[in-house]
């Protein structure tokens, strides 16, 4: 026996509806793919490299986060300070709350960025805030320019590197 062809049609487009809300839904409120653009953030992440972000987590300390600056572009960070830190940069070292930061994901420090915290510099973290830093502290525009980073203009945190397939993986 043969079904009504229209009402196949019809549960077919209801179907490809369904599919299409559920991962627009996951794209807007769970999960988005980004590639990185530029070398503020090496040698932790390159140039085009392929991230997938998680939209509904807690940003923590060391978190790298991809949010919007102030001229609309996305940026890739870490962040050093969240809500109430106290933040000390001097004499070549950031002190975050009493504790010398330990930066394993960092290669060297470069000589401008030591210059730059010879500059001693001391603040809190406002509420609903954060304090980001590249990786790549000699070549990176981050809250030392753009100042804090307001928690709606985060997009998400990196939680997944699906290229290079050399680096294939859960990101730590």
């Amino acid at each position: 026996m043969h079904e009504d062809p229209v009402k196949e049609m019809l549960a077919w487009m209801k179907v490809l509806l369904l599919t299409a809300f559920i991962i627009l839904g996951v794209r807007e409120f769970l999960f988005e793919p980004v590639i990185v653009e530029g070398g503020s953030m090496q040698p932790s992440y390159h140039e085009n490299d392929k991230l997938v972000l998680s939209k509904a987590t807690a940003i923590d300390n060391f978190d790298t986060i991809v949010f919007f600056a102030p001229d609309g572009s996305r940026f890739i960070k870490r962040v050093i300070g969240i809500p109430g830190d106290h933040i000390e940069m001097s004499g070549g070292e950031i002190i975050l709350n009493g504790a010398p930061l330990d930066e394993p994901y960092l290669d060297k420090v470069e000589e401008g960025w030591v210059d730059q915290l010879r500059v001693a510099s001391e603040f809190s973290v406002p509420p609903d805030c954060y304090y980001v830093l590249g990786d790549n502290r000699g070549n990176s525009t981050d809250s030392r320019v753009l100042g804090f980073i307001q928690k709606p203009d985060i997009i998400g945190e990196v939680k997944f590197r699906f290229a290079p397939l050399k680096d294939f993986g859960f990101v730590e």
